[in-house]
């Protein structure tokens, strides 16, 4: 049987080579969000080119076409169930939120969970807003530093 470890080593690899082909080398950097709280999924990503944030539709010089977008969203989304479903089968503990961040120049990942209920708790409070929130803390992080992509 497959450990929670190796499955989750595997869900990030898989999730980061989908957002990798699909910037098709337009991103220096690579930001996965997913959200699980009480069954809720949600998967999506957003890119840093030419030092600012770029959301997926909006990264220069790629196929952007709503068809590839939304393949990279299921694919993600697929990618998170896995380990949704770890967690339901085994009593596993899965996190609520991931946020990886993967750097193309050093090929290196960084990755922060939480197990706590973040927003479904929260009668005004969305797992998308919880994502824009981040986008703009790596945005106002781009900003203070520019020698940083």
């Amino acid at each position: 049987m497959q450990t929670f470890e190796s499955l989750l080593a595997d869900v990030q690899s898989e999730m980061i080579a989908a957002a990798l082909e699909y910037a098709d080398g337009a991103a220096s950097d690579i930001y996965v969000f997913c959200s699980a709280e009480k069954g809720a999924l949600y998967f999506d990503v957003f890119f840093v080119a030419d030092g600012a944030v770029v959301e997926s539709h909006k990264l220069p010089g790629i196929d952007t076409s709503i068809p590839r977008q939304k393949a990279l969203i299921r694919y993600g989304g697929d990618q998170l169930d896995r380990l949704f479903e770890f967690g339901r089968e085994t009593g596993q503990p899965i996190p609520t939120q991931i946020k990886m961040h993967y750097s193309v120049d050093t090929k290196s990942l960084d990755a922060d969970f939480a197990y706590e209920n973040l927003y479904s708790d929260h009668p005004n409070l969305h797992t998308t807003d919880l994502f824009a929130e981040w986008q703009r803390e790596v945005q106002e992080s781009l900003s203070a530093s520019p020698d940083r992509t």
